[in-house]
């Protein structure tokens, strides 16, 4: 199997967790890398914004359905081959991406880099808990979290230049990463395996696969289609059995695709109850405001990414702090601190209006994060503390899947508010708008709309205080029994 990772002689776990920190970096990286850059590939491409969103919503698909089949993987080939297949893949499907000739086949590369970036999240974390000394894995995860939040500050910055210089170099920029990352996992990342002779729950993976296809779709389409339409109501029925068959036949099942049973602690499910709700309320951010400053302030996607880079390094910052205190002080504090921040964040940008200074914006925007850096990895590290060692795969692949699913529907509800509040603003400011004129109008909707969307995001992310209560009060896991094979 390996060694003990409670044993302080652990050879370079410093080395192992830069490792793991770089290659998370170039995975998270390449989510967000897109996301504020669509409208250029429709003039790159000569094509429809509907053809192009597939850049997003296909990558999206990719790295949610393959999350659930990760703890799978690694525990029958280990988290070490795991990772360093899944760095070879993402490094390949990025060189790939760059030398696509049309956006079809961008896409289709795109999709294929999502599988790798998919695997590359759970399975670091899970290597962190099974490789790590005990007494540094509170520091060591919020450095992994550092490294996922690095991703999404500078890929917008990153990638709005590199397109206007050559779209392929956006691609080709983080390969010496991966070739860097792929040679000091070779060298520095210890060997554990789990289980050999686990069978593959091919029942289970079926079923997780098409509940968080079509659950991801829905989400995804959910602003065009609408609640109530045809699609979407059929989407969700569908999507819900598949998981509720799921979950009815991963507690029968005697080696389950995920151990559902992690369920039973009560830390770990308000753990992960938590770090959805925090994800939720980290997504509605990072979506709308960007989109905020272009249209309402007229920023370029690169002036964007570096007014929020000060933000982002708050947000780093705040979680390498929760990561040090995390064992003097617990996770309770940091969660329930960190979320009423989110909330008072989310409070003030519901008061965003069209002169709105950029200071105001970069200013709470930072709070926002720093609610959002002291919460989510305590939030996340309660959880993990009482999970056994063989069991942090299956807890890992859990929470990325969770994470994903709950991002998705995040977006799709956030959008969803956002339009359907557009079209109520747009009507009643037409009848007063004077002679302001048309361009006054939508400005104000759109403003309004964000107001409205961020209302509901920070009443959300009030829900994460009560959770924090039934956290560990203390860093250790002497309150509660760890959560092993049999729970």
């Amino acid at each position: 199997m390996g060694y003990d990772p409670n044993e302080e002689s652990v050879p370079s776990y410093r080395l192992s967790l830069i490792t793991l920190f770089i290659g998370s970096f170039v995975a998270v990286y390449h989510v967000v890398s897109l996301n504020v850059s669509l409208p250029g590939f429709i003039q790159i491409f000569h094509s429809e914004l509907g053809t192009v969103q597939w850049l997003i919503t296909g990558f999206t698909l990719a790295t949610g359905i393959i999350a659930p089949i990760s703890s799978y993987l690694g525990n029958r080939f280990s988290n070490k081959k795991l990772f360093l297949f899944s760095i070879f893949g993402l490094t390949v499907s990025s060189i790939l991406c760059s030398f696509a000739w049309n956006v079809y086949v961008l896409i289709i590369f795109r999709i294929i880099q999502g599988i790798f970036c998919g695997l590359i999240q759970p399975v670091s974390l899970a290597m962190i808990y099974q490789t790590i000394p005990r007494g540094k894995q509170a520091l060591a995860i919020s450095l992994w979290s550092a490294s996922t939040i690095l991703g999404p500050a500078l890929a917008p910055t990153i990638s709005g230049w590199l397109q206007g210089y050559n779209w392929r170099w956006m691609f080709l920029v983080t390969v010496p990463l991966g070739i860097i990352t792929y040679a000091m996992g070779t060298k520095y990342l210890p060997y554990y395996r789990v289980n050999i002779t686990q069978r593959l729950d091919r029942r289970g993976m079926v079923l997780a696969i098409t509940g968080s296809l079509i659950l991801l779709s829905l989400f995804g389409n959910v602003h065009r289609w609408g609640w109530f339409s045809g699609n979407s109501i059929i989407c969700l029925i569908i999507g819900l059995t598949a998981i509720l068959l799921f979950i009815q036949h991963e507690l029968k099942v005697k080696e389950p695709l995920l151990q559902l049973r992690l369920f039973k602690s009560r830390t770990f499910t308000a753990s992960l109850a938590a770090s959805v709700v925090l994800m939720i309320g980290l997504y509605s951010g990072i979506y709308f405001i960007p989109l905020y400053l272009q249209e309402i302030h007229g920023l370029s996607s690169y002036e964007v990414g570096v007014l929020l880079i000060p933000p982002a390094l708050s947000l780093a910052l705040a979680t390498i702090l929760s990561g040090k205190v995390y064992d003097r002080v617990g996770p309770m504090p940091l969660v329930a601190i960190g979320a009423i921040l989110l909330a008072a964040a989310s409070w003030k940008f519901s008061h965003l209006r069209v002169d709105t200074t950029l200071t105001y914006v970069a200013g709470w925007m930072s709070i926002r994060y720093i609610g959002i850096g002291l919460s989510m990895t305590p939030a996340m590290n309660a959880g993990m503390r009482v999970v056994s060692r063989n069991l942090s795969g299956h807890a890992a692949a859990l929470i990325n899947w969770l994470r994903q699913v709950s991002g998705a529907l995040a977006l799709g509800m956030f959008t969803s508010i956002f339009y359907s509040r557009m079209g109520v603003h747009l009507e009643e400011l037409n009848l007063s708008a004077g002679q302001n004129g048309e361009k006054w109008v939508h400005s104000t909707a759109y403003t309004m709309s964000v107001d409205d969307a961020f209302l509901i995001a920070g009443l959300f992310a009030l829900t994460a205080v009560p959770l924090a209560l039934l956290l560990h009060q203390k860093g250790d896991d002497t309150s509660e029994e760890q959560t092993g094979t049999s729970a």
